[in-house]
Formats: C-alpha cells, sequence, structure tokens
C-alpha cells in the first residue's frame, strides 16, 4: 500500500512538471513560472497528502469503531458474567434436593416461633428441561400479624424460596379469637446443572465478593 501511494505521488509530480514545461515553451508567463512551479508542486503534493491523510482518517474512524464495539461487547460479558454470579448461588444445588426446601421450611417457621404442619409428602416435576421444581404445601395456625411477616421474611431470604398458594380459614372458635389455620405451598427450582464453577475457575471467591458488595449497599 505504501509503495502504491508513493508511485501515485511521483506519477503526480512528473504530470505536473509535464504541465509546467508546455507552459513554459508556449512563454506566455515566463515572468510567473517560478510561482507556478510551486504553485503546481504545492497542488500536487497537498492532493497526495488529503488522500493519505483520508485514508488515515477512515482506518482511524474503523478502529474507533472496533473498540467502541469491544468495549460493549465487554461490558455485556461483564454485566452477564455478575447477573449469573449474583442469582445462581440463590438457588439449590441438586444434590440437595431430597432436604433442602424441608430444612428452609423448618428454619422459617422455627424463626418465626410458629409450629408446622407438613401436609402431604414433597412432590417433585422435572417438565423443565433446565431445572426441577420442587413443592410442599404447610399447615399452621397464625395470626395475620404473625403472617404478614411470615411472607415478609420468606420474600427477603436471600434462597430462592417462594410461595405460590396461601389459603386462610378464619379459625371461629372462641379460644382462638385473631387466629387462623394457614396452609400454603413453598416452591423451590433446582437446576439441573450450574455453569458457574465450570466457567470461572474462582468461582467461590467471586460469589463471596459478590455477597459481600450486595450486604454493604
Amino acid at each position: 500500500m505504501a509503495g502504491k501511494g508513493k508511485n501515485q505521488f511521483v506519477e503526480n509530480l512528473k504530470k505536473g512538471f509535464e504541465d509546467i514545461q508546455v507552459v513554459l515553451q508556449e512563454g506566455t508567463v515566463k515572468l510567473f513560472a517560478k510561482q507556478i512551479v510551486v504553485i503546481v508542486l504545492m497542488f500536487f503534493v497537498l492532493r497526495y497528502a488529503n488522500g493519505k491523510f483520508e485514508e488515515k482518517n477512515a482506518a482511524a474512524r474503523k478502529q474507533i469503531s472496533a473498540i467502541d464495539i469491544q468495549k460493549k461487547s465487554e461490558q455485556d460479558y461483564m454485566d452477564s458474567k455478575n447477573k449469573l454470579i449474583s442469582l445462581e448461588p440463590q438457588f439449590p444445588d441438586i444434590e440437595q434436593k431430597n432436604e433442602w426446601l424441608l430444612s428452609h421450611i423448618l428454619g422459617f417457621y422455627k424463626e418465626a416461633n410458629v409450629t408446622p404442619q407438613m401436609e402431604g409428602g414433597q412432590a417433585e416435576s422435572d417438565a423443565n428441561p433446565s431445572y426441577l421444581l420442587t413443592t410442599q404445601k404447610v399447615g399452621a395456625t397464625m395470626s395475620y400479624i404473625q403472617l404478614g411477616k411470615f411472607l415478609e421474611m420468606i420474600e427477603n431470604a436471600k434462597d430462592y424460596v417462594r410461595i405460590s398458594s396461601v389459603d386462610i380459614v378464619k379459625n371461629t372458635s372462641p379460644e382462638s379469637v385473631g387466629e387462623n389455620k394457614v396452609s400454603m405451598i413453598f416452591n423451590t427450582i433446582f437446576p439441573k446443572e450450574k455453569v458457574g464453577a465450570k466457567l470461572f475457575s474462582n468461582y467461590n471467591e467471586l460469589v463471596e465478593q459478590q455477597r459481600s458488595k450486595e450486604d454493604n449497599q
């Protein structure tokens, strides 16, 4: 590319000198011959320089565009990585599917100082190819105030446990005024495969950093 540009520059100069020679041979502008030489030379030099400038300018624009695309790709990657590190640890490992949800349910009721009663066994559905859905129906006796605080505790839990159904039956016996029989269905999702640990060799360290960052916000 550089050799081609150099040859073009030489050809432009040759053509310029040929034009000057024609003018001098006609003898019409001898007094301005030196000025003409300078002007013609500058014309071709500037023409050549402008061409190279546009070429370099176009190359610079392409480089800037490539850098912008790269930055956007890097930002998209970092956003996806941070989202994965933030969300994936909230879901339990599928190896723990037999006791994880049950132990969390018992922990919630213990913290609320309410006695739970399991209604049936734990149910599972693997209809989704990516995760296993596990549910457990639990009954208890609560006041409306207790129920409100209990639901708030579930929603604010870091680990992924959700309630999909709440049935409330008011207790009408005189000795149980203000109490209700509350039946809830608890749900969690077990990913069939967690990809974070496979993607990042320092996965556990990244998780701890992300949790510390979230705790400080």
